[in-house]
């Protein structure tokens, strides 16, 4: 039997045909980007598919892992990642695909030949946020000149760079990004102490308010310190569905600073501490850091880092750099009872990647826990002027006389030395315009306590999202602009089950603002 149609029915069963595969394709959608009972958008943003998850909570699997990679870093030797070795510090999707013992192969070329070979990694994190932090590790060819990620026969470039040989001193003190950065007294406080004992400060930074970032600079020149980039983190051109990597990594990706900053250092220094700018340790038995680190370990056989709490403390500080003493300052400092979980202090070769607070692929029997000294943790620290800074209601804390051992001999050694910088021309002719008054520290208190420390230390019901204060509405001011870091971002093609972005070229930007 033949079949006839019309011109009019043809047509009619041709929108059919395509109406029902336009629903396949739409149900097909669904049943990769919906999870269970969860809501969320997928919507284009930038030729890029983001997804919105205002919860915080969602744990869909998309059909690939975005991974940003924070830093390459190639040895020609290494005491504890052998010959030729490459480290890798990246923030990856761990819900999309499982990154427990993930591998991938790297390609490693020089000017003759190249050499092929599998990265093996690690994750620092925990498992309610969405990124998690990853350092990777393969050896490879001699004379390194390029590197290349394969997978499934589409491979990108990724750049590299030298790790350190030599470190400005045999302590190194890595400090944690800072945001909207305002308290300059407490960057001074710490790098003369630190300074004082050995240390040396090697700072990350998003953003930073202009006088004060002026002022580091000038430490920075002396030597005291070494300013770092810290990068938002931005996927250029994606083909496939992603979720927003800023909002849903631990704090910023804190440990990813600090795994880039161990992994700097691994070669040159003979410890490495991973501390907050308002995180200060004095030694108690000996006058170098070095020499206390040194002695607290050959007491203890078998341990190779060292294990800080951090004792919440008041202090009185100066409205501006003029009337700043080291000595008043100590004098004001009140200690409370409250000791907070701590941080760590390192021999970076027994270290490869580390948490915020301390490596999760470490022993705690290699561990030191010092009970004496304590940091002294400067969080909330007393207007001098008499003006009271609120976010102290919030989270309620008795304060007595001092604890900690702060001796004589270095309180005077570290007011001569903040004398002699802060009469310096450059320094003196900035000083005027440094911040006289907090006005982010209200701000970014109170927003990291409604998001994370109300329900975990005063209410305790817990927090189920990813602790992360990236939601934090930072209002920008006409009198003090800030300094951002900022860089050439790439994307690598279309790759499965990692696609992989990247940056070159960091610098320091003042058309961004003062945000995370």
């Amino acid at each position: 039997m033949r079949w006839f149609f019309s011109n009019k029915q043809r047509i009619i069963l041709t929108l059919v045909f395509y109406f029902v595969v336009l629903l396949l394709i739409s149900l097909r959608k669904e049943s990769i980007y919906k999870y269970s009972s969860e809501n969320y958008d997928l919507y284009n943003a930038s030729s890029s598919f983001l997804i919105s998850d205002p919860s915080g909570t969602s744990r869909s699997k998309l059909p690939v892992s975005h991974a940003f990679i924070n830093s390459v870093y190639y040895y020609p030797t290494s005491k504890s990642l052998g010959d030729n070795a490459i480290a890798f510090t990246m923030a990856i999707d761990q819900h999309s695909h499982l990154m427990k013992g993930h591998t991938f192969k790297v390609l490693g070329y020089n000017s003759t030949d190249v050499v092929e070979s599998v990265a093996t990694s690690q994750t620092e994190g925990i498992g309610r946020c969405r990124y998690t932090t990853m350092m990777a590790r393969t050896n490879t060819i001699s004379h390194l000149e390029r590197i290349e990620i394969e997978s499934n026969g589409a491979s990108v470039a990724i750049p590299f760079k030298m790790a350190r040989y030599t470190a400005p001193k045999p302590v190194i003190i890595c400090i944690s990004p800072q945001f909207a950065a305002e308290q300059w007294q407490m960057f001074v406080m710490h790098v003369h102490a630190a300074n004082q004992f050995g240390g040396h400060l090697h700072i990350y930074l998003t953003s930073i308010i202009e006088s004060y970032y002026e002022l580091m600079k000038e430490y920075e020149k002396l030597g005291y310190i070494t300013m770092d980039f810290w990068l938002r983190m931005k996927f250029m051109n994606t083909k496939t569905p992603y979720f927003e990597p800023n909002g849903n990594v631990e704090w910023r990706n804190q440990a990813g600073a600090q795994t880039d900053c161990l992994l700097q250092y691994k070669e040159a220094a003979e410890y490495i501490a991973f501390f907050d700018m308002d995180d200060i340790l004095f030694p108690k038995y000996y006058p170098t850091y070095l020499e206390e680190f040194n002695a607290v370990l050959a007491a203890n056989p078998g341990t190779n880092y060292l294990f800080y709490g951090r004792r919440e403390h008041e202090f009185v500080k100066a409205s501006t750099l003029s009337e700043f003493t080291f000595t008043e300052l100590v004098q004001s400092l009140r200690s409370s009872q409250t000791v907070k979980r701590g941080k760590v202090v390192v021999r970076p070769d027994a270290y490869n990647s580390t948490w915020i607070h301390n490596s999760k692929h470490v022993s705690f029997k290699t561990s030191v826990k010092v009970k004496t000294p304590t940091l002294v943790h400067v969080q909330l620290p007393v207007d001098k002027s008499g003006k009271r800074n609120h976010s102290r209601d919030l989270w309620k804390i008795e304060f007595g006389p001092l604890n900690e051992t702060i001796r004589e001999d270095d309180v005077r050694a570290i007011e001569e030395d903040i004398y002699r910088l802060k009469n310096m021309t450059k320094i003196a002719a900035l000083a005027p315009y440094l911040p006289s008054s907090d006005y982010y520290l209200p701000i970014v208190f109170k927003c990291y306590f409604d998001s994370f420390y109300k329900d975990t230390f005063v209410t305790k019901i817990g927090v189920p999202r990813c602790p992360n204060a990236d939601v934090c509405d930072l209002p920008q001011r006409d009198d003090y602009k800030c300094i951002h870091s900022d860089a050439q971002y790439y994307s690598g093609p279309d790759m499965q089950p990692v696609t992989y972005h990247f940056t070159t070229d960091s610098f320091w930007s003042k058309d961004i603002g003062c945000y995370q």
